[in-house]
């Protein structure tokens, strides 16, 4: 097992190095040049509380990177599979982040969401649209629309849906996953009074097999007929709703900002200018200061697990009814958030030298199961703190508390170091640190579930978290090390109880991630090294990366754009955590190991204009070496299959 760290870890250092030696003598024309008709759309998505938001490019018409079509992978998201696309997953990359709103567990379909934090508002002149569809082996289909227009000169409204759907190769093992989104932004002639707002409603349904009931009949091959390998659970079904209301409104005050010459968005101005005097549309800028904000959402999540025959031995307990399962719980949010936001002075960019916001949020929030119903209030302050050293460097300081049930006493201190303060990572490149400690109440979950099978009420008090991080960003390549110190840590144990863990233990990771080019190759790479101090607590991959290559080329004079390569996902062996329908989460476990074992994808991709499309095969190495490909404990990975997807942009 280290001969093989070793090795992926020296072939990670050697793809760096490589690109960075030969990135500026490299060809890059083929890589960043558009189709002839490809035009800019640029989007911003929002924060919860603090300022970072920025705009960004949707309309790209790039092939590299194509081939992650699913919404638990990409070239850096790593994540343990329950052996099907849209089924729960959990990242293998450990990140103690609270979640913002009512904490209700750790999340494992947060990818699957359409939120307030990924919902896009666009900065369009004309009608935008993308179709998005997918369809491979198991029946997995992905269907995406996306659409946005302006309706007058400070009108801009865009939607969004996502469907995925597929069947799987084992028995009782799909997922139809529904995602719609409506956003809208209004902004005033002045330029002084800004709207955003948005409707979403997420409704999945997953049926839970409870995992395959042998292991040996997978790994040993014994039954090479999928639908016959027996399963733990024949009629369970887990079925997530979340919909909610958002909206958010700004009144700027100070100077009015000056009309631009550009055709994008300047550092001061709310101004699209097209190329007619008349065709000027006005949208949201994310860096503009000086402004009162008032921001109100609410939501509502309900979670159903059903089995209608709970006497099948997979659970350790039955506390309400032999005959049939039926878990509902249910519990909705309101949120009024006001802050304000102010800045003074210039530096390099269109930052503020100096700038401060403060915010006070108030939140009314219900839970109700089949036996209860608790209300909640909460009050949190906020402030933020940003000086701007004349482009040479940037600090940063958070700091929030909040008072009230059921997270009574959260608090929150961090600062950040930006070396320079500006963009420079083309040229010497940008340094990054930060200290944060956190003290929070556990997920709700831990401190009280009543259900057929699982019953507590705990007071365990707060964990604590202390994070140290750093990090380097260079043209072609980021790394960084981060460093987490955790007291009374919440975990679900070997029981798929709740537990706290005693005293304080620590976990530590260097990771890096480069992209690069090298005549018509392309190489991208990410790789994280991970170790926890308490193995009796929290179990981690010590090694677990991704691997890129590929080879681009054009073909008919630049009408038709190619990329195909080879796609590489890794780990190392070690005890992954198993899955509890019933909880829809995963808990401690150290009997399986699972892991040191590659999967190999191999894909085409290829553009026509707007319009891209990849063939993949789908883990190409399928049965060659072994039938260990299992991420999750019970829950195989499929088989070889092939996948086909076409994504076409309008844009007139």
């Amino acid at each position: 097992m280290r001969q093989t760290l070793s090795h992926l870890l020296l072939l990670l250092i050697l793809l760096t190095l490589s690109g960075k030696q030969f990135a500026q003598d490299s060809e890059t024309t083929t890589q960043s040049v558009p189709s002839p008709d490809t035009s800019t759309v640029l989007a911003v998505q929002l924060n919860h509380r603090w300022p970072g938001e920025q705009l960004y490019r949707i309309a790209d018409t790039l092939l590299e990177g194509f081939q992650f079509y699913q919404p638990t992978e990409s070239a850096t998201r790593l994540s343990l599979l329950n052996g099907n696309a849209g089924l729960a997953y959990k990242s293998m990359v450990f990140d103690p982040q609270a979640a913002n709103g009512f904490r209700f567990a750790p999340s494992v379909f947060d990818h699957y969401l359409l939120k307030n934090d990924n919902l896009s508002y666009y900065q369009i002149r004309n009608p935008f649209s993308r179709v998005y569809y997918s369809m491979g082996s198991g029946k997995e289909q992905l269907f995406n629309v996306t659409h946005a227009q302006n309706i007058s000169r400070g009108i801009t409204l865009g939607l969004d849906l996502k469907i995925l759907n597929s069947i799987g190769l084992y028995n009782r093992q799909k997922s139809d996953n529904t995602a719609f989104g409506f956003q809208a932004q209004f902004v005033t002639d002045n330029e002084r009074y800004v709207v955003l707002g948005n409707y979403r409603n997420n409704r999945f349904r997953w049926r839970e097999n409870g995992g395959i009931k042998y292991d040996s009949l997978f790994s040993d091959n014994i039954e090479t007929d999928r639908q016959r390998i027996t399963i733990n659970l024949s009629d369970a079904d887990n079925q997530i709703k979340e919909s909610g209301v958002f909206i958010r409104q700004f009144y700027y005050f100070g100077k009015k900002p000056q009309l631009s010459n550009a055709d994008t968005l300047t550092s001061d101005s709310l101004l699209f200018k097209g190329k007619k005097a008349d065709s000027l549309h006005r949208v949201y800028n994310p860096v503009r200061t000086n402004f009162f904000r008032h921001t109100f959402s609410y939501t509502r999540n309900s979670l159903l697990y059903t089995d209608s025959k709970p006497l099948s031995g997979f659970y350790s307990n039955i506390y309400m009814d032999s005959t049939a399962t039926y878990d509902s719980l249910y519990y909705h949010e309101f949120v009024n958030d006001f802050s304000f936001e102010g800045g003074v002075g210039r530096t390099r960019g269109p930052e503020k030298a100096v700038r401060l916001r403060v915010g006070l949020e108030y939140t009314l929030g219900v839970y109700r199961n089949d036996t209860i119903s608790r209300k909640f209030a909460r009050l949190t302050t906020y402030a933020w703190l940003s000086a701007n050293a004349f482009g040479i460097a940037r600090i940063e300081g958070r700091v929030w508390i909040t008072q009230g049930n059921p997270f009574n006493g959260d608090k929150g201190l961090s600062a950040l170091l930006s070396l320079p303060a500006f963009d420079n990572s083309a040229s010497w490149g940008n340094l990054t640190a930060s200290l944060s400690l956190d003290g929070l109440q556990p997920d709700y979950l831990y401190q009280y579930h009543y259900s057929n099978h699982f019953s507590w009420e705990n007071a365990f008090g707060q964990q604590t978290i202390f994070s140290g991080r750093a990090m380097y960003n260079h043209k072609v390549f980021k790394g960084g090390y981060n460093f987490y110190n955790l007291t009374n840590y919440l975990f679900f144990n070997s029981e798929a109880l709740p537990q706290r863990a005693s005293g304080s233990f620590s976990v530590n990771q260097a990771w890096l991630e480069t992209s690069f080019r090298v005549r018509k190759f392309n190489f991208e790479a990410y790789g994280i090294w991970q170790n926890a101090s308490d193995a009796s607590v929290l179990h981690l991959p010590d090694f677990a990366a991704r691997l890129s290559a590929s080879y681009s080329v054009s073909l008919f004079k630049r009408a038709l754009h190619m990329n195909t390569g080879l796609t590489a996902l890794y780990n190392t062996a070690f005890f992954a955590d198993a899955y509890m329908p019933a909880l829809r989460s995963y808990y401690y476990q150290s009997t399986v190991k699972t892991g040191s074992y590659p999967y190999i994808d191999a894909f085409i991709n290829i553009r026509v204009k707007r319009a891209r499309m990849y063939l993949i095969m789908k883990h190409l190495n399928s049965g060659l070496t072994g039938y260990n490909y299992i991420m999750v404990p019970g829950y195989p990975m499929p088989d070889r299959g092939l996948r086909f997807g076409v994504s076409w942009q309008f844009y007139d």
